[in-house]
């Protein structure tokens, strides 16, 4: 009963947090109401011109304010949304949502839904503390301070100039793999061998994708599709696959490295036995990447092909950069088995001869 108990400390912990949202209005400027009462005023259809059909719902909400010099006043607005849901929202009564005010007059802003989250991330947290035991709390450290560094990286990039932006990422990713590798096993010369491993790989990687990229003249990609980029936006791409075949890279390199420095054999044999242990991983951590990619794509996909778009049409256009990062991360997590085994290989020798 006692170990029941203990696995179903983070899921109270997540509803307690889930419920303590509810009141956290008071933190915010900017006004924020609860939905008391809804009244659908009118429902028509909606056909475009590729037949598509939806409906259009317009709502009579009446909402009152919870936070501002206003809170307790209740005011009356309208909410109109579809059916199919893509960039609207049916409001039901219970929700929070964000306001805009304009002289006097409130209009729905969005659902506010911080209280998910924070249930959802306590929940996470919880979980791996169980797991991990002691070590969450390097785990938790270490993912808070790479959030950190990547905000005011971010924050940083926003006002500099166009070709320091690659050097900015490429520094954080370095970043990003050190202190990655250090909490997870220490200062230790494992740390090196995984560091060097992931970034050796992953530059690779990147390399050869730019270099078949450059020499058919990037034939049938369309950098024009990195959303909400209107400048160098073949830089951002690269960037974007930098940071994002990092983890599966490291992650894969974390594996060998480990394993390699456990055993007691020549360093050809741990070099055999780090390729044996690629070979077992790399092909899961591709699929992971393809299915990630294939989810982010979905939904842009499935509108592209109900509105008469051709299937190769929006494979080109929707998919054909997110196949070309997963092409160029499925690169680096196979470059780094070689480069991850031989590394840790040698270092182990090393690290053997010099005890």
């Amino acid at each position: 009963m006692k170990y029941i108990g203990k696995w179903l400390l983070p899921f109270i912990a997540a509803i307690a947090v889930f419920i303590g949202m509810q009141f956290d209005s008071g933190l915010y400027t900017k006004p924020i109401g609860r939905v008391e009462a809804v009244k659908v005023v009118k429902t028509e259809s909606h056909q475009d011109e590729d037949q598509n059909h939806d409906r259009l719902v317009k709502q009579q909400v009446q909402v009152r304010l919870l936070n501002t010099d206003n809170r307790g006043r209740r005011v009356t607005m309208h909410n109109t949304y579809s059916f199919s849901g893509g960039l609207d929202n049916q409001l039901r009564v219970g929700e929070q949502v964000f306001l805009d005010v304009n002289k006097g007059t409130y209009t729905l802003n969005n659902v506010k839904r911080d209280a998910i989250l924070a249930g959802l991330l306590v929940l996470t947290f919880g979980l791996i503390f169980l797991v991990m035991g002691r070590r969450a709390w390097l785990t938790s450290i270490s993912i808070l301070l790479n959030t950190l560094i990547f905000f005011a990286a971010v924050e940083w990039e926003i006002g500099s100039k166009q070709w320091q932006a690659w050097w900015l990422f490429v520094g954080l990713a370095v970043v990003f793999t050190v202190l990655t590798a250090v909490f997870i096993v220490g200062f230790k010369a494992i740390a090196v061998a995984i560091s060097l491993g992931s970034l050796v790989a992953t530059g690779l990687a990147v390399a050869l994708g730019y270099g078949i990229m450059a020499m058919t003249n990037y034939n049938g990609v369309h950098f024009e599709e990195v959303k909400y980029a209107t400048q160098t936006p073949q830089l951002l791409f690269f960037a974007q696959v930098v940071i994002g075949s990092l983890g599966a890279v490291l992650d894969e390199a974390s594996d060998i490295s480990v394993a390699i420095f456990q055993l007691h054999e020549t360093a050809k044999e741990r070099f055999r036995a780090g390729m044996a242990i690629g070979r077992n991983v790399m092909g899961p951590l591709i699929s992971v990447l393809f299915m990630i990619f294939i989810a982010d794509t979905f939904m842009e996909s499935v509108l592209w092909i109900r509105n008469n778009n051709s299937i190769a049409q929006t494979v080109i256009w929707v998919m054909g950069l997110g196949f070309a990062q997963s092409l160029i991360s499925a690169f680096g997590i196979v470059l780094a088995v070689p480069v991850t085994s031989g590394l840790a290989a040698l270092m182990a020798k090393i690290k053997k001869v010099t005890a």
